[in-house]
Parts: structure tokens; C-alpha cells; sequence
């Protein structure tokens, strides 16, 4: 069989001694640079409302864009790092670890918390940031259900109530295994953006999602503007370390992964790149 055109290339036919070995360093070499650059992935991004697929190079100013913007910044950054040929898209969040496990991807930027449940489905990077999550709701209705229930509103003393969440996310999962014994309903939506919408239009009493992206939702111009109820809630698996997804039986590729972002921590190019968007410190 005829050598490959990379090795075809490295020294004339008929060359020997050390000439010869050089040559067959050279070839080795050139094909696995061939191999490396011809790395080829499908990256996926959760879905920030303002942004379309497929994704492009342009940062996103909305600050209910940023974290889709980080996870775009981020996933460019490690393909860079990997010499790899990334497809980027944007998707909805519940949509990301189906697309993994069914080989339609092969990274998942979603900031999934690793859970027991998720291990069973995907495997993970090293961690990127810490998460905890967060009831909100407006000042009237958390007073109206503090004076009902004659006990300080949280998310274990909620009854009777209407919760928003982002559908698929670990808080939909939890909220949906409380719900008959407490009592709630859920109303699974796709984004936090339409959580936060609901609540202003009345058709939620609470929302539960994630902390930081309950902070970048936030619209101080919104009247009433929705406030945080209680402390971050990390108990049922609502909080913890947020990780890349990957499939499982891709071990390789994880290493890689984790080799880039434990080069960018260690260059200092992360912590750069998570304070060009976030003004407090998660990772």
C-alpha cells in the first residue's frame, strides 16, 4: 500500500542511514499533526434568548446573553487549544445531553451540574464554576406567603404555589419530585428568561433556577422587580460544580478537554476570560 502523501513528501525515495531515520521521524510527525488538526466537533451552546443558531464570533452585550457568551468564548478557546475544527450551534438546555448521548454532539456547554442522575447519561469535564440556586419572587407575593404560612417562605415551606423553571434542569427535576407532596405546580419553560416573565406577568408566584442566572436575568427597571427569597440552596443536588458534557465512552476527548482548561487556569487566560463577563468570582 502506498505511504500517505504527508510521508510521501518527507525525504526523496532511496534515502538511508541517518537521512533515512530523520525521514521516518519526519513522517511520523507529519501525520500526527494531520491527525491532530483533523479533529472535528460539534459543539453545542444552551441557548441565551437573544441569540440564533447557528452562532457566530460576535459577543452578545445583553446581560441576559453573557453566559451563553461565556460558554462561546470558552468552547472557542479549548477547540483552539485542541487544534480542532469546532461546528458551534446554540440549543435549548433540555436539549443537550439527548444530543450527546445520541452522537448528534460531541460537547455540550449548558453549565450542567453534575448529578448522579446526569452519570448515568453523560460524562463531564473537570469543573468550570460553583453553582447554587435561588427561589425568587416579587416583595407582595413573598409577604402574601409569609403571612399564610406564619413561617419564613423557602423553598422547603412552599405550598400551594405556582414555580417556574427551566425545563430539564436539575431545579425542574427536583421540584417535580416534591410536587405532590407539597402541593406545587410546576410550569416547566425553556429559558430563565421566560421564568422571569412569567413571574412579571403574574403567571408564577415563585421561580426557582440557578443563582447567577437569576442575577444576570434581573431587570432593576421592572416594576415590581423580583427579589431573591433566602439564602443559595445547594441541598437536593441544586448546587455544586458545573461541568462540560461529554459522552461516556469518549475518555480521550475528556482528557483533552480537561488538559486545555488546566493550561488556561494555569496561564491565567480562565480567570481572564470569566471577569470579562461576571463582576463576582464562581470558579
Amino acid at each position: 500500500m502506498a505511504a500517505p502523501l504527508s510521508a510521501r513528501m518527507c525525504f526523496p525515495a532511496g534515502s538511508s542511514g541517518v537521512c533515512g531515520r530523520l525521514g521516518a521521524l519526519c513522517c511520523a510527525a507529519l501525520v500526527c499533526a494531520g491527525s491532530a488538526v483533523g479533529l472535528e466537533l460539534r459543539v453545542a451552546i444552551a441557548r441565551a434568548p437573544v441569540l440564533e443558531t447557528p452562532a457566530n464570533t460576535q459577543a452578545a452585550p445583553k446581560p441576559t446573553a453573557l453566559l451563553a457568551d461565556f460558554n462561546f468564548a470558552l468552547a472557542r478557546e479549548i477547540c483552539r487549544r485542541l487544534t480542532a475544527k469546532c461546528v458551534y450551534t446554540y440549543q435549548p438546555f433540555a436539549e443537550i445531553i439527548p444530543a450527546i448521548e445520541d452522537k448528534r454532539i460531541e460537547l455540550g456547554f449548558g453549565n450542567h451540574l453534575r448529578t448522579k442522575a446526569r452519570e448515568a447519561q453523560v460524562a463531564f469535564s473537570g469543573p468550570l464554576w460553583y453553582s447554587s440556586s435561588r427561589l425568587l419572587s416579587t416583595p407582595a407575593v413573598a409577604e402574601r406567603f409569609a403571612r399564610q404560612s406564619a413561617s419564613e417562605v423557602t423553598l422547603d415551606t412552599l405550598r400551594d404555589v405556582r414555580v417556574a423553571v427551566v425545563s430539564a434542569s436539575q431545579q425542574h427535576a427536583y421540584l417535580r419530585s416534591v410536587a405532590d407532596t407539597q402541593r406545587l405546580q410546576v410550569l416547566d419553560l425553556a429559558t430563565a428568561r421566560e421564568c422571569i416573565e412569567a413571574l412579571n406577568a403574574e403567571q408564577a408566584d415563585f421561580v426557582l433556577m440557578y443563582g447567577l442566572g437569576a442575577y444576570l436575568e434581573l431587570d432593576a427597571t421592572l416594576q415590581p422587580t423580583p427579589v431573591f427569597i433566602g439564602p443559595g440552596i445547594i441541598d437536593h443536588e441544586l448546587g455544586g460544580s458545573v461541568h462540560i458534557v461529554l459522552a461516556r465512552d469518549d475518555d480521550a476527548l475528556r482528557r483533552r478537554v480537561d488538559l486545555a482548561l488546566d493550561d488556561m487556569r494555569r496561564d491565567g487566560s480562565y480567570p481572564r476570560l470569566w471577569r470579562r463577563h461576571f463582576p463576582v468570582d464562581l470558579y
